[in-house]
């Protein structure tokens, strides 16, 4: 791929991902790998950026087709140089959704630890594999501010998992520093995107009231970060939990 930087989306189809994609494949030196669940809007995405993006379609909980992924991933190894891991969702286990901790399912945090903490684990297992035989990289993990503090606005599970995002990011960043490889997070607040499902608007109303900006941010605001941190200019960043929420993590939520 000669002097071309691969840089690969994990869970890319929508909301933050997608801006990502978008944003790493606006710069001509990238060639963008991502994948996701939602086969239409991948294969939407990359049909509308181009011939330096490839969609392929894989599930996080699904060691299989992340193995697949990541096979294919290996094809361009030489060229590995940076991966956002975006695939998350929000659970359902919160007293905004009329469910106590106390009589929250098992199934419930099962289903939110899968994908945003074994999934993230599956994932972070494979590019650092490559990464670490290249003795280069750049992980951008993403947690939440939720990974930050907790508020009784979200979920308990979601909470908790955010909090492991950040515990494993700051973890191999330690470990893998000497391979060359940077790791870091981002923690967004509210942003703009179709994760918080039949609570939108109710919770946008809430959240944007108690922002000290008094709004929401967008998945590209978020996007720009991720690109940076990715990026050269991050090189002396790493094991960072960068909050995106204009400082409403000192007083929204």
């Amino acid at each position: 791929m000669g002097n071309r930087s691969v840089q690969v989306v994990v869970g890319g189809t929508r909301g933050i991902g997608a801006a990502t994609v978008e944003l790493l494949a606006a710069d001509p030196r990238n060639h963008v790998v991502f994948c996701g669940r939602d086969r239409a809007a991948g294969h939407a995405l990359s049909e509308k950026l181009g011939d330096n993006v490839e969609f392929i379609a894989a599930d996080v909980t699904r060691p299989a087709e992340v193995d697949a992924f990541f096979d294919a991933v290996e094809n361009y190894a030489t060229d590995f140089a940076g991966a956002f891991n975006a695939a998350g969702v929000i659970g359902t286990d919160t007293i905004l959704r009329g469910t106590r901790f106390h009589d929250s399912t098992e199934a419930q945090f099962d289903t939110v630890f899968d994908v945003n903490v074994k999934g993230l684990w599956r994932c972070l297992r494979r590019e650092l594999r490559i990464m670490s035989a290249n003795a280069t990289g750049a992980i951008v993990n993403c947690s939440s501010v939720a990974g930050l503090r907790a508020a009784d606005s979200l979920s308990v599970s979601y909470t908790a998992s955010k909090h492991a995002v950040v515990g494993l990011t700051r973890a191999l960043a330690a470990e893998y520093a000497r391979d060359n490889i940077r790791l870091n997070a981002v923690c967004p607040g509210v942003i703009d995107t179709d994760m918080l499902g039949g609570l939108h608007d109710q919770l946008l109303t809430h959240l944007r009231a108690k922002n000290p900006a008094a709004r929401i941010g967008t998945p590209e605001e978020v996007a720009g970060v991720v690109e940076f941190l990715l990026s050269e200019r991050a090189s002396y960043i790493s094991g960072s939990a960068i909050p995106i929420d204009a400082g409403g993590l000192y007083g929204a939520l």
